[in-house]
């Protein structure tokens, strides 16, 4: 019955979308992707509202109602039976399709199971669709691999005017099967064969970046810096130079946008830690190739204390679980201490990064993200970097960065800080504070 009574209930709101939209013949960026949704999607609308009124939501509202509801600014009522509270968000998207703020708006199209995103494609038609990487993401929920996450994801190739794609991340296979067809296509990346690009010159977790815009091989704009650390990064920024410029904005006010880029919390977010050493959040999620990257930026990064991971299980990744936890131990086994939170990265990441050369007296499990945080506590040095990283449920890394921070007040900088999410981690953990 409840299914049945949200369905009706968002068919409303997406003929209300649909209506506001050719009302105010608004632009509609839609992003999709396996990782590096949100920081893609926080990077456009900074770019964009450099000449437009543009709406983006810092959070996920990727859900059959969430979505719809988000154009309006409103959010899901506690109860989803409260006919009353409904009928005022109705009321309430009713006046703003008569009066609405915005002249762009960005929007985040999440997945964890077969047919979501065609879902959202019947009542959005996007100016520009975005899709930010086609990797192993909940796998548990699509059986035929990475081909039915493609069918999936790339559903919004086929609805957008415009697609924009990360060459980088997208396997060569599904680009031409579904995206080079497309008659309005652009890639972009770090490959330097992307129509937009960046040369990267340096990155810090402390100043960010440094390098130059690329558009068809040509330098666009040099001695650009912008205040994200990490080559993988910069895959949302490029992202965001692009739809800059396929809707129009101006050399000079892309640039000033790019220039104001930020970390979003959770995603290789650096913040300074205990006895002079630097933590670097990356704790929303994690994915394979995310891990790597990011493990690959702490790598590079130029630091005089020692490189300090520590990663928590992936969650949803289905029978091939054990192997993608390797691939990440195999990435892992450079750095000079390795802490895992979770049984599959215990049991998985942790022995391959042994097996690959890290020193055993290196890799210590433990058993929640306190105890991660707590040992590591223990051996802060100045000019340490910390990489944390993980899934969710039974991982939650971001604790161990709670307890790594030099500044206490910097925990309203992580993210699931609400009573209810610490209630669940409470739950988890029978060492949580």
């Amino acid at each position: 019955m409840k299914s049945h009574v949200r369905r009706f209930i968002a068919s409303l709101f997406e003929q209300q979308v649909h209506r506001l939209v050719i009302r105010h013949h608004l632009k509609v960026v839609a992003v999709g992707g396996s990782v590096g949704k949100t920081s893609t999607k926080t990077a456009i609308a900074t770019v964009l509202s450099e000449k437009y009124r543009t709406l983006v939501h810092p959070g996920n509202y990727n859900s059959e109602l969430g979505l719809p509801l988000s154009v309006f600014e409103l959010s899901v009522p506690g109860n989803l039976l409260n006919l009353f509270a409904w009928a005022w968000r109705l009321i309430q998207s009713e006046w703003q399709i008569y009066s609405y703020p915005y002249d762009v708006i960005v929007l985040e199209l999440g997945t964890d199971h077969p047919g979501e995103i065609p879902l959202y494609l019947r009542y959005l038609s996007p100016d520009i669709g975005v899709l930010t990487a086609l990797t192993p993401e909940h796998m548990e929920n699509f059986p035929d691999g990475l081909d039915q996450v493609a069918v999936e994801e790339l559903t919004l190739a086929s609805a957008s005017k415009i697609f924009l794609a990360n060459l980088d991340e997208i396997p060569a296979k599904y680009r031409r099967k579904y995206i080079d067809a497309h008659p309005h296509h652009h890639y972009y990346g770090l490959d330097k064969t992307a129509e937009y690009g960046f040369e990267m010159i340096s990155t810090d977790p402390q100043t960010g970046t440094s390098g130059q815009l690329i558009h068809a091989g040509h330098k666009v704009i040099e001695d650009l810096k912008i205040g994200l650390f990490g080559a993988h990064s910069m895959k949302a920024a490029v992202a965001a130079y692009a739809v800059g410029d396929l809707l129009g904005l101006s050399k000079h006010q892309i640039e000033a946008g790019l220039a104001k880029l930020q970390p979003v919390a959770g995603r290789m977010n650096p913040l300074a830690g205990l006895n002079g050493a630097t933590i670097i959040d990356d704790t929303y999620n994690s994915s394979p190739d995310a891990a790597i990257a990011a493990l690959a930026s702490i790598s590079d990064a130029a630091v005089s204390g020692r490189r300090i991971a520590i990663l928590g299980s992936m969650n949803e990744l289905g029978s091939d679980s054990p192997g993608y936890h390797e691939q990440v131990g195999e990435a892992a086994a450079g750095v000079d201490l390795l802490i895992t939170i979770g049984a599959v990265a215990t049991q998985h990441l942790g022995p391959a990064a042994v097996r690959a050369g890290l020193d055993p007296t290196r890799f210590m499990p433990a058993i929640s993200p306190y105890a991660a945080g707590e040992h590591v506590k223990l051996l802060l040095s100045p000019g340490d970097i910390v990489l944390v990283k993980g899934s969710q449920n039974g991982v939650f890394a971001e604790e161990a960065v709670k307890i790594l921070l030099a500044d206490p007040s910097d925990a309203g900088k992580l993210v699931r800080q609400s009573p209810a999410w610490l209630h669940v981690k409470a739950k988890q953990f029978p060492d949580a504070p």
